[in-house]
């Protein structure tokens, strides 16, 4: 329907003025001058009509084209704003408007989000005036009240300097709060009714003399004139048309498919989901969703760079497919995790071979810029209709069985069954108790005193529970790892720090000194670009000392990347926090990383002190990691101490503070204020 609109509009802007052309000689050749005026006249209001008609048609066109784009775009990118707008000003530079057109975007605000002259890009022109009328205003006021499309009419300046009244066509995009516009100024129809005037007075002149001849000599050179415009701009449409369809292509690709590999993305693979469910459905076929995570890739990135590890994924994507039939569907969920769809499988020793494939397949050397590399994979798998109908806890399970795989020593592959629903119904029931939790203020911060060799409060370390409204009260252990598998763990522990230095912040503006604040932080946090300023912010929204907050990561979590782990503690050191490894002594790590760490203390794991003085292993691993702290210069914090002769022992050894229900299990604020705070 869109190819035949557009090989009928060079027809239409040709035919038009043929017409009129042909009807004015027609009336100029049996009628009189004063006919001939009465049709001039006509023909005035007709090309008013025209002009409007046209308008409408044209600007509708162009805003709901660039609607169209915006949305693909949009969806394709649902999570990254920033990305999304990048994608939009890009598309739109490259997009051509007929009759210099062009595509204009605010916000709701009166930020400039695309306009075709750079410069206006990112200003806000909520208060621009022109003749008095605050133009910017009516353009989003009228988007906001008709969302669908509306028409507004306003003073501009031409790119002349005179003030022309023009007419834009705007429509409210409000996922992304974006009003589009585009319009015309008015004096094109000025000059149109201009020209035409003196086309009249030239044409009543010659008709008066020779009628005769001069119409049969205009309809010859019109005829011939139009034929020929008639077929050059149909030539310019149709590159216009390729152009267009080569670019919605090219939208198409990037909305589906992945930039990177080529393969289906999230949004494709989703759909093909849908479409193989229904055919299965309907010729009773099984099919299999195998999720595919590669292993030890995030070493690559991490040692060569994102540009090897790009052509690593390039490689391992172009085996996938050849590992699997061309009705197959292979697609790149992100990062390094990948989903094939196996059509029409008859049995699980079907769906095995194919994940022996591929497993062998993953494992073949790889050489990028004469470096070789020797990677595995984990894959889980889930059945269809075995596993159920509902497609999103397909891929779930088959996530859930891949984590299976990787636990079991990954290079490997693994069915979900039965065994593994209620697992993975609670973890997304969890997930989604967090996220209520976080909203309705469910967690409680809970502290444990830590005292110095004294007996002095030196501080506290701040950890969390959970008030759940069916369960009851949860500890850390029942609900943290699966929130670090979730990717949530840094909402708890922003959450964590915020209340705690809030608090903190309480107990000194009442007079009291709580001491030095030890929080948790995992890896995964600590990675992330906003952790540095979200920290900034809350200190300084709160006006603490950095000195006092001392901020506590596990050694292992140190050791999964340790060159990373140095970088970000350093900046967090320049902040004037102190920091501390937890849990010293479970995690194998290296003494020569262990003396570039910016840290301040160790903590010795409460498994080494449990079964003092009883156990010679335990005895002995303490007191070598008091002496290392003390070789350099680090102090030292003994936790889960439970008695008098266990205290006495870490004491006796060197150790500076001790941690532990001997003086008190974490307690919440009102208690630790009470018992602490108040008699100190």
């Amino acid at each position: 329907m869109y190819k035949n609109k557009s090989k009928l509009i060079p027809k239409l802007i040709i035919g038009l003025p043929v017409v009129s052309v042909l009807l004015t000689i027609l009336f100029i050749s049996f009628g009189t001058i004063f006919t001939i005026k009465q049709t001039f006249k006509k023909e005035l209001v007709q090309t008013e009509k025209n002009f409007f008609k046209n308008l409408k048609f044209t600007t509708k066109k162009r805003i709901n084209i660039t609607y169209n784009i915006i949305e693909a775009l949009y969806k394709s990118n649902p999570n990254d704003k920033n990305k999304t707008l990048k994608l939009i000003q890009s598309v739109m530079d490259k997009l051509r408007w007929p009759d210099n057109g062009y595509i204009f975007i605010f916000d709701s605000k009166g930020n400039t989000i695309y306009h075709i002259n750079h410069k206006y890009i990112g200003q806000n022109r909520w208060n621009v005036v022109r003749d008095g009328q605050k133009i910017v205003q009516l353009i989003i006021k009228s988007a906001l009240k008709h969302p669908d499309g509306t028409f507004v009419e306003y003073a501009a300046y031409f790119p002349n300097g005179k003030s022309m009244e023009k007419i834009s066509y705007v429509k409210y995009f409000k996922p992304l709060d974006m009003i589009i516009g585009t319009g015309i100024y008015l004096n094109s129809l000025n000059k149109d009714l201009i020209a035409k005037k003196n086309k009249q007075k030239q044409l009543l002149n010659s008709l008066i003399k020779t009628i005769v001849i001069v119409s049969l000599i205009s309809m010859i050179i019109t005829l011939v004139i139009m034929y020929i415009l008639s077929d050059i701009v149909n030539r310019i449409f149709k590159v216009y048309d390729n152009a267009l369809q080569k670019e919605k292509h090219k939208l198409f690709l990037q909305a589906n498919y992945d930039n990177l590999t080529g393969l289906c993305n999230r949004e494709c693979f989703m759909q093909k989901l849908k479409d193989i469910y229904y055919e299965a459905n309907r010729k009773k076929e099984k099919f299999a969703v195998l999720f595919i995570d590669i292993d030890y890739f995030k070493q690559i990135n991490d040692s060569d760079g994102h540009k090897v590890g790009d052509k690593v994924l390039k490689i391992l994507a172009d085996r996938l497919k050849s590992s699997v039939r061309r009705s197959d569907i292979v697609s790149r969920f992100g990062g390094d995790e990948f989903l094939i769809i196996l059509k029409g499988v008859h049995s699980v020793e079907d769906v095995a071979l194919y994940a022996q494939r591929i497993l062998a397949n993953i494992k073949r050397e790889i050489v990028v810029n004469n470096k070789k590399y020797y990677l595995s994979g984990s894959i889980g798998i889930s059945m269809y209709p075995e596993n159920g109908e509902d497609l999103d806890k397909l891929i779930v399970y088959a996530d859930v069985a891949m984590y299976k795989s990787k636990k079991d020593g990954k290079d490997r592959f693994n069915f979900y069954n039965s065994e593994f629903t209620k697992k993975a119904e609670n973890f997304i029931t969890l997930k989604d108790d967090i996220l209520r939790a976080l909203k309705k203020g469910e967690f409680e911060i809970y502290f444990q005193p830590q005292f110095d060799k004294n007996e002095y409060l030196y501080g506290s370390e701040v950890l969390v529970r959970w008030h759940h409204p069916v369960k009851g009260f949860l500890y850390p252990e029942s609900f943290i790892p699966s929130a670090i598998e979730m990717g949530l763990i840094d909402k708890i522990d922003l959450f964590v720090f915020e209340s705690a230095v809030k608090q903190y912040k309480e107990w000194y503006l009442k007079g009291y000194y709580p001491g030095v604040m030890s929080w948790n932080v995992t890896m995964y946090q600590l990675q992330k670009k906003e952790f540095l300023q979200q920290v900034k912010n809350i200190i300084q929204k709160y006006e603490i000392d950095p000195k006092i907050l001392n901020l506590e990561i596990t050694e292992e979590s140190i050791m999964n990347d340790p060159e990373t782990s140095i970088k970000m503690l350093n900046e967090i050191k320049k902040l004037g926090i102190s920091i501390s490894i937890d849990d010293f002594g479970t995690g194998y790590s290296s003494l020569a990383y262990l003396k570039k760490l910016p840290i301040d203390k160790i903590k010795i794991d409460q498994s080494f002190i449990s079964d003092i003085p009883y156990n010679r292993d335990d005895v002995i691993i303490t007191k070598a990691i008091i002496n290392l702290g003390k070789n350099l210069d680090l102090l030292t914090v003994a936790e889960g101490v439970k008695n008098k002769i266990q205290r006495q022992f870490v004491i006796d050894k060197g150790c500076d503070f001790i941690q532990g229900e001997y003086y008190s299990m974490p307690i919440c604020a009102e208690e630790f204020e009470e018992k602490y705070l108040r008699t100190y």
